[in-house]
């Protein structure tokens, strides 16, 4: 297992239960108790984690501008992406234009799109799914060209930003930093300002969003969440949130996570 896979499972295994020891650890990882401390020590340092006598603790107020990186941040949760991309794939309609925002949950929701070989027109600003259509020969890729963001495959500004108020789409599937308060918030500025030319470009937008987003607000709002049409979330999200959601006017679609690929 490389680092990343590594530090990502211990990050989903803190999570899931609060905290957990260094040898609790080891034992669900099948590495070493110096291999584990070591990786406690570096999500520490980067922010992730807040270190307890013996092991760790989910950190309870995270920095608004964290962002995780993107080999750590996809691994977290896996399982509710796949299953939150394979329904939102589910939607994607042969012939459509499609946003594929910059997002670990869109990119697996990329993967079922290319699977069911649908003859679409992808927009992606995200170096990562440009690269999985650009081996498909059903796929008219468009990438919106840009500044990369570091330790990340997410590009912003011009010209994407430009070639964005030009355009307009059938439909746009978005990820977001933070549901908190039911409003749709990110971890820069510069981030927020593509997203919301996204869903201006966009006919209809379904923001893909796993249970874990609902607790901390991030640095800058990006919109409300009535201003997206639909929201494919996992069956982890609290009741209370679903309902508040559907009072609000906007559609709740709950993926079960463990769905086989």
């Amino acid at each position: 297992m490389i680092p990343a896979q590594r530090r990502g499972r211990i990050l989903d295994v803190v999570r899931s239960l609060g905290g957990a020891s260094i040898e609790h650890l080891a034992e669900r990882l099948g590495a070493s108790p110096s291999t584990v401390r070591r990786d406690l020590h570096f999500l520490t340092a980067q922010g992730y984690l807040e270190r307890s006598h013996g092991g760790a603790t989910v950190k309870t107020l995270p920095r608004t501008t964290f962002e995780p990186d993107r080999e750590i941040g996809s691994i977290v949760a896996h399982g509710a992406k796949v299953a939150i991309g394979a329904m939102a794939a589910s939607m994607v309609e042969n012939g459509q234009s499609v946003i594929f925002d910059s997002s670990s949950t869109v990119l697996e929701a990329a993967k079922w799109v290319g699977e069911r070989e649908l003859e679409i027109t992808a927009v992606t600003n995200d170096l990562e799914i440009g690269t999985h259509f650009a081996k498909s020969t059903h796929v008219r890729l468009v990438m919106l060209g840009g500044t990369l963001r570091p330790r990340s495959f997410t590009l912003t500004g011009d010209p994407g930003l430009g070639f964005l108020e030009g355009i307009n789409v059938d439909l746009a599937l978005m990820g977001i930093h933070s549901l908190a308060g039911f409003r749709l918030s990110e971890t820069s500025t510069e981030v927020a300002a593509m997203k919301r030319c996204m869903i201006a470009a966009a006919r209809r937008t379904i923001l893909l969003v796993d249970s874990s987003k609902f607790e901390v607000p991030a640095f800058t709002r990006v919109c409300e969440v009535t201003e997206v049409d639909q929201v494919i979330s996992d069956d982890g999200i609290p009741a209370e949130a679903v309902r508040e959601l559907k009072g609000l006017g906007v559609p709740v679609a709950l993926a079960r996570i463990g769905g086989s690929r």
